[in-house]
């Protein structure tokens, strides 16, 4: 009888985890940063030689994020959008997550660039995901989405995506804030620094708990979908001045429209401009004193 009451209890309890696993399951997801190894067109994956694995640690509610070098090896996985392939090569230097598993699924790729006294590299161009990615946007830019589900086209915890609110910031400013349906896209390039930013939502998913009757629910995490390229633009290198060795002064710049041709200017010491301007005017005094006493 006790065992019995053992085994109901057991089984009961296998019901009950099995009932609330896909309520809260969560796929993991793995990022590495590593080298766009190859790429298979036909076939729809990138290889990634992958160097290293994001991971995090938690101390007394604080994380602590690093990149670890204990994970090498070349990783193949599909990719988030056809674009990958006209967009990166093999050489670039990638950060990528994979769903489910190393390799396999690739949701988010970001080319990036070796970044000077940070860990997380700055990124030029994402496909996929970009909350997948632990990178932030080249030329001080950061980018948010939140994906608006389509409420009436829900699958558990998850709904296909109707459109997608982007923010985009400048450094700690807000400079785009838009709502872009799928397929659309959007350019930023209202800095002075000719850099821009060109945006487009591919397509995603959105939670089920934003729709009426369905708050509180959990489960799979949705993915979305995008292509970002940041032109980071060029400064204008400051002109070269020559002037006399003395004591610096300030150059004020100013622009001046005008019809006529450039005129290239000389700069001269004061002293030898002012001796050049009153060298005919002593000329001609001697003369007239030279006539004057002709006269005498």
């Amino acid at each position: 009888m006790k065992k019995q009451v053992v085994l109901t209890l057991l089984i009961a309890a296998a019901v009950v985890i099995l009932a609330a696993a896909p309520a809260s399951a969560v796929i993991q997801e793995i990022v590495f940063r590593g080298t766009l190894a190859s790429m298979n067109q036909s076939a729809g994956t990138i290889t990634i030689n992958a160097g290293y694995t994001y991971g995090c640690t938690f101390t007394n509610g604080t994380s602590t994020c690093t990149w670890d070098p204990g994970m090498a090896g070349n990783l193949t996985g599909t990719v988030p959008d056809p674009s990958v392939f006209t967009i990166l090569k093999a050489g670039d230097p990638v950060v990528a997550t994979s769903m489910g598993g190393p390799g396999g699924i690739w949701i988010g790729v970001a080319k990036v660039f070796p970044t000077p006294g940070i860990e997380n590299w700055l990124a030029t161009d994402i496909i996929g995901d970009p909350d997948s990615l632990p990178v932030d946007l080249a030329a001080d830019y950061s980018f948010q989405y939140t994906a608006i589900p389509e409420c009436g086209n829900c699958t558990g915890s998850v709904c296909n995506a109707l459109s997608a609110a982007i923010t985009l910031n400048s450094t700690d400013r807000t400079v785009l804030e838009k709502t872009l349906g799928k397929g659309e896209s959007v350019v930023y390039n209202g800095r002075n620094d000719n850099s821009s930013v060109i945006i487009k939502f591919v397509q995603g998913q959105g939670l089920a708990d934003k729709c009426p009757g369905k708050a509180g629910m959990v489960g799979l995490q949705p993915v979305s979908t995008f292509i970002i390229h940041v032109n980071q633009g060029l400064a204008a290198p400051a002109p070269t001045l020559t002037t006399p060795k003395t004591e610096a002064v300030p150059v004020v710049a100013t622009t001046m429209t005008t019809s006529s041709p450039p005129v290239s200017v000389t700069s001269v010491p004061a002293t030898k401009a002012a001796g050049s301007i009153l060298l005919p005017f002593f000329a001609i005094g001697i003369l007239g004193l030279f006539i004057s006493a002709k006269k005498f």
